[in-house]
This record gives C-alpha cells, structure tokens and sequence, in this order.
C-alpha cells in the first residue's frame, strides 16, 4: 500500500473537544466520499512533551495505482479546502510520504476507537555518524521486548509539497501501540537519535465497511 501522513493543527479559538467531533462526524466522513482509501487513521493527541503545534496525525493509505493528486483537484478540492477551512488552520497543514514497517509484535488490524500509541517525533541528532533509519529500527526492536506492547512500528518520512514554507519537520515517527491502559512511558534515544516530542494519542479508525459505504466520488 503506498502512504502518507499529515500533521494537522486546528482552528485557532477552537477547542480539542470540538476538533475532533466535526473531524470524525463530518470531514473524515467527506474526505471518505472521494478518495478511495484502503486504510484511514486519525491520531489525536492526549499528551505531548514538550509541546507541539499540532492536534492529530491523520495516516492516509492507498492502492499504489491510485493518482491522489488527480482526486485532490477541481471541485473536490474546492469542497475539501472549503470544508477544512471550518475546523483547521489551513497554513499549518503538513504532509508526508511515509515507509511504514513493522518492528515488533503483530501487524496492524483494524483498531477499535480510542487505542492509545505513544509516538516519538525523531531526527538524527546533530553531528551524528550512524544510520538514522538503521539505529531508529534496532530502537524499536529493542523496545519490543516489552510484552505489555501489542506492537513496534516505525514511519520513515519524505517530505511532499506543502502550503507553508516548513514542510514536515520529522524524519521518523516511532510507535509503541499500548496494550491497554498502562502510562506512556520516558525512554531516552540511543546515540544519534534526537527526539523531538513524545507523544500519546487516541486511534481512530474507519472500518472497511464505513469506507465502502462512504466512498461516492461524484462531486456534486
């Protein structure tokens, strides 16, 4: 499956709680209508330390033969921007291709709503020699150890063509999926990691279902 991620922040004088309710009842269920996805996740943040200037990653999967810029354009794009501009800030938005791989544990299901992940926002570390992508996968792996886990992913990110001048500030987004409802837990990187921000998130999926129920591409 290809894939991609974006960091989406929202609305300035908006509030966490009214984010999230017209993201999952309204614009995800839109954004649904039009594209095909084949996976659809929101990550929306409970924590993150220190701070950041997002509210969700939202992780959008997609059969490779799919040409998502030919979807995003004309009047879909003129109802999606249009709808965007309700609940997020549109300058803030920040994607990314992503190369997910499994690390440790079992692989991605279907999550039911609310499966807590703790997520580490990570670069290489100034001045370091090793193989970012390599030293990130054995952290990960070693993170697995942990049978309170259900799993270890890793996200190594791309940067695509944005509408801000930052582009996406992480190179590689490590995931420990919570088992239940244990605390997130402070780990200190290995040399040549630097983390950014430790984040803990609530998952929430659309079904299969939802999304072949939902998908009409036809504009109005």
């Amino acid at each position: 499956m290809m894939k991609s991620v974006c960091l989406i922040s929202r609305r300035s004088g908006s509030t966490p709680e009214a984010f999230r309710d017209y993201y999952e009842n309204h614009h995800s269920r839109l954004g649904s209508r039009y594209f095909p996805f084949t996976k659809y996740v929101r990550n929306y943040l409970v924590s993150a330390s220190p701070s950041v200037d997002f509210d969700v990653i939202t992780e959008f999967f997609f059969d490779p033969n799919v040409n998502v810029a030919g979807v995003h354009s004309g009047r879909v794009r003129e109802i999606l921007d249009e709808d965007e501009r309700n609940f997020m800030e549109q300058q803030l938005i920040r994607p990314a291709g992503a190369d997910e791989a499994l690390l440790a544990g079992a692989p991605r299901e279907v999550e039911g709503p609310g499966r807590q992940r703790q997520i580490f926002l990570l670069n290489p570390a100034t001045g370091a020699k090793s193989d970012f992508r390599e030293a990130v996968a054995n952290w990960g792996r070693q993170l697995g150890d942990n049978p309170e886990l259900l799993r270890v992913t890793v996200d190594y990110t791309a940067a695509q063509p944005a509408t801000n001048d930052s582009g996406f500030p992480y190179q590689a987004l490590l995931s420990l999926w919570l088992s239940g409802d244990e605390s997130a837990t402070s780990l200190s990187a290995p040399v040549g990691i630097q983390v950014c921000s430790i984040l803990l998130t609530e998952v929430y999926e659309s079904t299969p279902e939802l999304l072949a129920e939902l998908y009409s591409p036809e504009p109005d």
